[in-house]
């Protein structure tokens, strides 16, 4: 199975850049392919009908049409989605086929505050839902991410560890059989 994983902040210290280096290790540790988008790959021009597609939404339209699932990892901005990646989605969205439509979506967020970054999952969700994705109904979220995430991503607390072991299991499940 391909997945694609998308997001991070801009930052490359970006906790949810962690997290997501983290996920992709592990859905590859299970056999998975995994085809990462973060950084640089996100640094579009903002979205305006009628500007040529830029090149990196070209290989990204490519990569989820080809993909069994996506994973977007992504920061909370104001309770919100962020910029970068909101843009992405748009741009995305236009191009023909919809690469979007009844694809697989996996949210994931960390956060150093007590919410894991819950409350961006939730505007996600929309978003997705209106490009006819299928959301997974359960998120991954990392409270506490600065304390809670090590270096390379892997979570330091046993708790959090099994639960993204088994949230990412039964999206794996739901991706396979499609």
């Amino acid at each position: 199975m391909t997945l694609v994983f998308l997001g991070g902040s801009l930052r490359p210290e970006s906790l949810n850049r962690r997290l997501m280096n983290y996920l992709a290790r592990e859905a590859q540790s299970q056999g998975q392919s995994a085809r990462v988008f973060e950084g640089e790959d996100l640094r579009l021009p903002l979205y305006e009908d009628g500007l040529p597609t830029p090149g990196p939404v070209e290989e990204m339209a490519a990569a989820l049409r080809n993909a069994q699932g996506v994973v977007i990892v992504s920061p909370e901005y104001n309770a919100g989605i962020p910029g970068h990646l909101k843009n992405a989605v748009d741009w995305l969205s236009v191009q023909r086929p919809s690469p979007w439509s009844g694809l697989p979506v996996l949210i994931a967020a960390a956060s150093p505050g007590a919410f894991g970054g819950s409350r961006g999952v939730i505007a996600w969700r929309t978003t997705l839902a209106n490009l006819g994705c299928w959301v997974a109904p359960t998120a991954i979220t990392v409270p506490m991410a600065d304390k809670n995430l090590g270096e390379d991503g892997t979570p330091l607390e046993e708790r959090t560890r099994s639960e993204i072991h088994r949230t990412l299991q039964s999206f794996l499940g739901k991706s396979i059989q499609g």
